[in-house]
């Protein structure tokens, strides 16, 4: 389990990892039909996984930050929308997760929930 400070620095990083990624996606969708172009992605999830699976009490969750990848492979039209929409999706989440976050910190300051 890990402190709310470094739940926001996760989700911080969560979604700086997830404009990257929609960028790339997006350099990938547009580059599908050029001739030896490599499918560019945005590494996050997995290390922060092996992170948390890990538990090193040195390395905190918030540390982990995202990565460009470089892969050996194409980029499919329909892999590249797929992973678009997940993405979204996992913003969104994130979003709505500091949103919440935040209300609860301005409740805690204010006393009030509006």
């Amino acid at each position: 389990m890990f402190s709310r400070s470094e739940a926001v620095g996760v989700l911080r990083n969560a979604m700086q990892a997830y404009a990257w990624r929609i960028k790339a996606l997006a350099n990938n969708v547009a580059n599908i039909e050029t001739p030896g172009y490599r499918r560019m992605s945005v590494s996050f999830e997995d290390e922060l996984q092996t992170a948390e699976r890990l538990g090193n009490s040195r390395t905190r969750l918030d540390s982990v930050t995202p990565r460009h990848v470089q892969e050996d492979v194409a980029p499919s039209l329909e892999e590249e929308l797929l992973e678009m929409t997940e993405t979204q999706m996992r913003n969104h989440l994130a979003s709505r997760a500091l949103r919440e976050h935040f209300a609860m910190t301005r409740v805690a300051i204010t006393g009030r929930t509006s």
